[in-house]
């Protein structure tokens, strides 16, 4: 069953879809989505892994950060410590669901919302994260701003991105700098698995190598799978099917 659900987080209403499976008590996933993304994400990938994992009995909960796609505030005011309290409401929301078995729970973050996904996971005593083609330095994309950027960002606060009909704040840029998600990697003690490809133009494979090491800390079960292809969101048939196939057996197995 599918249906579209709203929750609280910092003020704001957050829209998302719930997809429940047939099971009294299921495990629970909850994806967060990338950078520019939303809750069906890139080719709808998010859409066909929840579709996917509920038929195989896995329950799941996709939805937008405050100011993507339908939840309320503005993108502007977005930032990585405004996904993070955002990701905990999404937890805390799916847990308490009575159809959810809350000691159950897994999170899956797709590129910057890999940060989120490691952040909730370390904190909330998640058994099983899942990473696709995950961030593991942020302080990276604010080392990629123009000169024009960074000059607008200084002057009025925020600073329009050429080419994707965004614009980002001075706040965003300063959270890339001060969170450490690898900190948070080494601090989780459950199942993790990391899926990258080789041909990913926007973040390279010092990224979940970096990840996979700092597991190695705490972590029960880690995994690091490596695709030929596929690009930053699989967007090579086989590899998304492959994709989907290796993140359900991960959550079956460890949830």
């Amino acid at each position: 069953m599918e249906k579209q659900i709203t929750f609280e987080s910092e003020g704001k209403k957050l829209f998302g879809v719930l997809h429940l499976s047939n099971k009294k008590k299921s495990p629970g996933i909850v994806l967060f989505h990338g950078f520019s993304g939303q809750k069906a994400e890139s080719h709808f990938i998010f859409t066909h892994l929840a579709r996917f994992l509920c038929k195989e009995g896995i329950s799941v909960l996709r939805f937008d950060f405050m100011g993507s796609g339908d939840s309320e505030g503005e993108f502007v005011d977005k930032t990585l410590l405004t996904e993070m309290k955002d990701g905990e409401n999404a937890v805390n929301y799916l847990k308490n669901l009575k159809e959810i078995d809350r000691n159950r729970i897994g999170v899956l973050g797709l590129s910057l919302g890999s940060v989120t996904a490691v952040y909730t996971a370390s904190k909330l005593n998640i058994k099983s994260l899942c990473l696709w083609s995950g961030l593991a330095y942020p302080s990276v994309i604010s080392r990629q701003l123009t000169r024009k950027l960074k000059k607008q960002l200084e002057e009025k606060g925020e600073g329009y991105l050429t080419g994707t009909g965004l614009s980002i704040s001075k706040d965003f840029v300063e959270s890339l700098k001060h969170i450490k998600p690898l900190e948070f990697a080494k601090q989780f003690k459950g199942n993790v698995l990391i899926i990258h490809c080789k041909d990913d133009t926007v973040l390279s494979l010092t990224h979940p190598f970096a990840y996979f090491e700092n597991f190695h800390y705490n972590a029960g079960f880690s995994e690091l799978v490596i695709f030929e292809k596929g690009r930053h969101t699989f967007v090579i048939e086989k590899t998304e099917k492959d994709v989907l196939e290796t993140t359900l057996k991960f959550f079956k197995e460890t949830l």
